[in-house]
């Protein structure tokens, strides 16, 4: 029986060290260095018209960018901060958090990475680690910070990798309900039909969304966001 008991225990040991290592020779994170240009262009917005204190940062990947032109009127009533860029991932926004993050010392932080960090090759729990590099940082300027985590969206391009996103949606809602102040964004199921991505809310490279996407988008972001945030505008 001993022998037994030392053989299952082998096992189990074999089969947690394979999967360390598979975590652990996952494809490492790119340098955040290619976006310099794209902080150095807020800082200079900054320079000019620097943003009010304890207000709602948006970041995240192009996703976020690409909402800029419309973002403060869908979520109206909020004092709202854009800071998506480029093709970002979540260490790249862990990189630059104190440059277009923590300086605007904000209230909350609504977050969308994810996208491009599966799209990368990147294990759903390295991402989940560098969010809470991220969250610790946050929270130590703020301890009583709202972060709010939008679902990676689903796309025509990325299929193919959808598993990934959806094992790191399921980490998103895990953290949010461990943590009162972490709030789950669930843009993903207003975008999806029959468990497809929809075919007419994407632009013509089936990865970025369109006005209806974004109108979908922005429905599902609202109604978590605002409810909460509106009390704590000035």
């Amino acid at each position: 029986m001993y022998r037994v008991i030392n053989i299952i225990g082998l096992v189990v040991l074999l089969v947690s060290c394979s999967s360390m290592e598979s975590i652990k020779f996952e494809k490492q994170y790119r340098s955040p260095e290619r976006f310099e240009k794209n902080i150095k262009e807020f800082e200079a917005q900054d320079s000019k018209n620097f943003p009010p204190s304890g207000a709602v940062v948006v970041t995240g990947s192009s996703s976020v960018r690409m909402w800029h032109n419309r973002i403060k009127k869908d979520l109206e009533g909020l004092t709202i901060i854009p800071r998506g860029f480029g093709g970002s991932n979540m260490n790249d926004l862990l990189h630059y958090s104190d440059r277009i993050v923590l300086k605007y010392k904000p209230r909350a932080v609504v977050i969308y990475e994810g996208d491009n960090d599966t799209a990368q090759g990147i294990h759903p729990l390295q991402i989940k680690t560098k969010f809470l590099s991220l969250a610790a940082k946050l929270k130590k300027q703020n301890p009583n910070v709202r972060i709010y985590l939008i679902t990676v969206k689903p796309s025509i391009k990325r299929l193919n990798i959808w598993d990934k996103a959806v094992a790191t949606n399921k980490i998103y809602k895990e953290l949010s309900e461990k943590d009162k102040n972490i709030y789950y964004i669930d843009t993903a199921s207003a975008l999806l039909d029959s468990g497809k991505p929809k075919k007419d809310i994407f632009i013509h490279d089936n990865l970025h969304l369109n006005k209806k996407g974004y109108d979908l988008w922005a429905e599902a972001v609202r109604k978590v966001l605002v409810p909460v945030e509106s009390k704590y505008e000035k």
